[in-house]
């Protein structure tokens, strides 16, 4: 994990990429005290192996709050703090989800649903999927696949769902979730073909410099024929903050108002507050650096266009 923000940060740029794949600093943290500097935390939210206290329940850490979530996402971002790691508590994706694979980067937007659940625990909202059709709102997951998954040296790594409605019909996801950010970017691409969105987590985005990613980015979209319309990479989010002036994480979301009947691109900057505790999951924080929270968010408008050139 390396970078993310969410509204609210003034003059910072909206367009910087998001990381997944990267470690965070291993630093000692005292028992007694609260931790300044980042733990050593599982490698990203998608393949960490499971612990035996990997089980989450409602009647571990109380009712979900998926719906509240789920029903007015940037109320409730504003008063907790997601946490995306660990969204597979097993270990493994739920039975039903289909994922992407190198050399085949979009999964169809029906193939990606999953349930949505948050239990609260230590401060924090913790998310974690399961099979579509369970108790709780129905959502898209976006998955991720590293860097040292690219088919070639010039092809950069991505993960993507496709043909996901401009509109969605009442009984359709709202809200597409993807596993926290370190350095990784989560772009929101339209298809002139068919009138849809594409929702794309690309790995390593600023690895061997942004002018890479965004030559990465330029071939990915080039080859399946995609325009782009909004994106959010680690410029936006990555920020020294603390003690140690270490770089900040996040968590990043898209969601469709259904007032405004528009989607929105999302994200909450986060840093940690103490290491992986049961279940495997590090505490985060807001970034003490930003005491309004560090939220990002921009419109998925596709009369407005992203010029990939201004991607930083």
């Amino acid at each position: 994990m390396k970078r993310f923000n969410i509204g609210g940060l003034g003059n910072l740029n909206p367009f910087r990429g998001l990381r997944n794949d990267a470690p965070r600093p291993n630093t000692p943290t005292s028992p007694s005290t609260p931790s300044t500097s980042r733990p050593n935390p599982p490698r990203d939210g998608f393949e960490t192996a499971p612990t035996r206290s990997t089980t989450l329940s409602r009647g571990l850490f109380g009712p979900s709050h998926a719906e509240q979530f789920n029903n007015n996402p940037m109320q409730y971002t504003g008063q907790n703090i997601l946490n995306g790691y660990k969204l597979f508590p097993n270990g493994t994706p739920p039975q039903g989800v289909d994922l992407p694979t190198p050399h085949r980067p979009f999964v169809p937007a029906n193939q990606s649903v999953a349930t949505m659940n948050i239990q609260q625990q230590h401060g924090n909202a913790n998310l974690s999927l399961s099979s579509p059709g369970g108790n709780g709102p129905q959502v898209h997951y976006l998955h991720y696949l590293s860097g040292g998954q690219a088919l070639g040296p010039n092809q950069g790594s991505f993960a993507g769902i496709s043909n996901v409605p401009l509109r969605p019909g009442p009984n359709d996801p709202s809200m597409v979730v993807t596993g926290p950010l370190n350095g990784c970017a989560v772009h929101a691409l339209h298809n002139p073909a068919n009138g849809t969105l594409s929702f794309v987590h690309q790995a390593d985005f600023e690895h061997q410099g942004a002018a890479t990613g965004r030559q990465h980015l330029n071939n990915f979209l080039t080859q399946n024929n995609l325009q782009l319309v909004q994106s959010l990479t680690p410029n936006s989010y990555s920020k020294p903050s603390g003690p140690h002036q270490l770089p900040t994480g996040a968590t990043a979301f898209a969601h469709y108002d259904r007032v405004a009947q528009q989607w929105q691109l999302v994200s909450q900057m986060n840093e940690y507050k103490s290491g992986a505790g049961a279940g495997g999951r590090p505490e985060l924080q807001r970034p003490q650096d930003f005491p309004g929270g560090g939220q990002w968010m921009r419109p998925i408008d596709l009369n407005n266009p992203l010029n990939i050139n201004d991607l930083q």
